[in-house]
């Protein structure tokens, strides 16, 4: 008879490899990112059990790894951000391509600062102001930029409104999206790990992305403003640009942005 498996506990006769390994395929999760957490334990049996427990509750591999890839670089991020979407690269790369020569640059909701790093490391006549409402976040992404060892301004503000500064030349941006219906299962199983104002918002699919517009229309500025829009198609869109002079939608396969003049 086999020996049954209890969270927490080592078997008689199972080793703790067998074990972390019986774990993750008891629930389920894909040979490939076992095969990470395989590669992050680095043959220590011990902290293999430990990672696998920690997936069991549904954590993220990328909290289990610690960072994220972007242009390159390494980006440190725990439970404070986020987990930034590999395709937002393709806005960063508009924002690249569109900001002015010396230009003022204004990220909003910038979790673990990858973007606003990149743009400047990528671009460093540009001047980088990042905001986030949540100080953890903020937190984080100051210990990135310094890892990066580029100066960027950050601040804490509700979407626009609380930004000291110049009317910015660019606003971008990649705040939640989206509702329930939207995400797989694990991501469902996922999201209680990520900071809750991180995830989808319960005024609706857009919430978010409304609240940003209306914040950029009531200071008075016609900044172009960037933001990442993913799945969502543009019947669902259509209450964030109606206030809007001009936008243009870019999509990507399933990925896509707005560029907006408010």
């Amino acid at each position: 008879m086999s020996a049954k498996i209890e969270p927490g506990i080592v078997s008689e006769g199972l080793g703790k490899r067998d074990l972390a390994l019986s774990v993750l395929r008891k629930y389920k999760v894909s040979n490939k990112e076992i095969e990470e957490i395989l590669s992050l334990a680095a043959g220590d049996d011990a902290r293999l059990y430990r990672l696998a427990t920690r997936k069991r509750f549904g954590e993220p591999n990328a909290y289990l790894r610690g960072y994220s890839r972007f242009f390159g670089r390494e980006f440190h991020l725990d439970r404070r951000c986020y987990i930034p979407d590999e395709h937002a690269r393709e806005l960063a790369e508009r924002v690249l391509r569109d900001a002015p020569s010396g230009g003022r640059v204004l990220e909003v909701g910038t979790g673990c600062g990858w973007l606003s790093i990149s743009l400047k490391c990528e671009r460093p006549d540009l001047e980088i102001v990042a905001c986030d409402i949540d100080p953890n976040a903020l937190c984080l992404a100051r210990a990135n930029a310094e890892r990066h060892g580029v100066h960027i301004t950050f601040c804490e503000s509700f979407f626009v409104d609380d930004v000291n500064i110049p009317e910015p030349d660019c606003v971008v941006a990649n705040v939640p999206y989206g509702g329930d219906a939207d995400y797989s299962a694990r991501e469902l199983e996922e999201r209680p790990q990520m900071p809750p104002i991180a995830i989808c918002d319960s005024e609706g699919v857009v919430g978010p992305l409304l609240g940003l517009v209306a914040s950029v229309q009531n200071r008075g500025w016609r900044s172009p403003t960037y933001l990442e829009t993913g799945y969502l198609d543009q019947l669902r869109l259509d209450p964030v640009v109606s206030t809007c002079r001009r936008y243009e939608h870019v999509r990507n396969g399933e990925f896509g942005y707005l560029v907006i003049e408010p």
